[in-house]
């Protein structure tokens, strides 16, 4: 657990990115292509940028901490905006954005590494962000929980 919180999840997402390429290049299992996978991409990449914003846009908005590796600085629970429908809105932005480049790109081997981004930043971040979330926010954050679901 000596990982629980210790990496930015942007630097995750960037390492992902870097690791997408790698397989891509030096490593790719069975290319597809399918008629507007471009299009297709570029959306997921647009929309994931999108809610990632709008997630760290509700953070501003209530004047809390967005740094993710400090959940007990959280000065209150974001149940705004996008709050509403995802728990993790950051994080599934940047999980869109990792499969709109996979999805660009066209090797099947870029979904394994995006299936281990999400393995990962659930184990050593959503988590450990939870179980502080918890302890800080009791039973707030227990209905929150209950009533939207982590990814979507």
């Amino acid at each position: 657990m000596k990982l629980n919180l210790k990496i930015p999840p942007v630097a995750q997402g960037v390492v992902t990115l870097i690791l997408i390429w790698l397989f891509d290049r030096y490593l790719p299992i069975y290319r597809i292509s399918f008629i507007y996978q471009r299009v297709v991409a570029c959306s997921l990449i647009g929309i994931g940028g999108i809610i990632g914003l709008s997630g760290i846009l509700a953070f501003i908005k209530l004047r809390t901490t967005v740094d993710p590796r400090y959940p007990d600085k959280a000065s209150q629970l974001v149940v705004i905006g996008i709050y509403k429908y995802s728990r993790n809105p950051m994080y599934l932005g940047i999980l869109l954005l990792l499969t709109g480049v996979a999805a660009y790109l066209g090797a099947l081997s870029n979904i394994v590494v995006v299936l281990f981004f999400v393995i990962f930043i659930n184990k050593y971040q959503i988590v450990p962000e939870e179980i502080s979330l918890q302890q800080k926010f009791g039973e707030s954050y227990t209905q929150y929980a209950q009533n939207v679901r982590r990814w979507l």
